[in-house]
């Protein structure tokens, strides 16, 4: 019988299983778009060779200095939130942050 009720329910399932996999994959994306480093990084090598080469001035570079650190900031801030929320999940109560250094524990 369930096999049955499956079967005629599928042409309702089916779209509503496809919509909930599509705004996964958007929440991850979007989850690892926030939490992604590496541009803000690249910017800020970016302006110190712009600094070098004397294309901006410090104080043009102080400006946006500022800016991409405060953004670091916010990032890290974010992944904090998050390894925090996770370790509460798990009843954990001090989640474990550190730099991965690649050397043992």
């Amino acid at each position: 019988m369930f096999l049955i009720d499956d079967l005629l329910m599928l042409p309702v399932k089916l779209p509503v299983s496809g919509f909930r996999w599509i705004m996964k994959q958007i929440q991850t994306m979007a989850d690892e778009e926030l939490l992604n480093d590496q541009p803000w990084k690249e910017r800020l090598i970016e302006l110190q060779m712009k600094l070098e080469l004397g294309d901006i001035s410090e104080a043009d570079y102080g400006v946006e200095e500022a800016i991409v650190f405060q953004n670091l900031r916010d990032i890290r801030m974010r992944r904090q939130a998050i390894a925090t929320e996770m370790a509460a999940q798990r009843g954990e109560e001090e989640p474990e942050i550190g730099i991965y250094t690649g050397y043992g524990k």
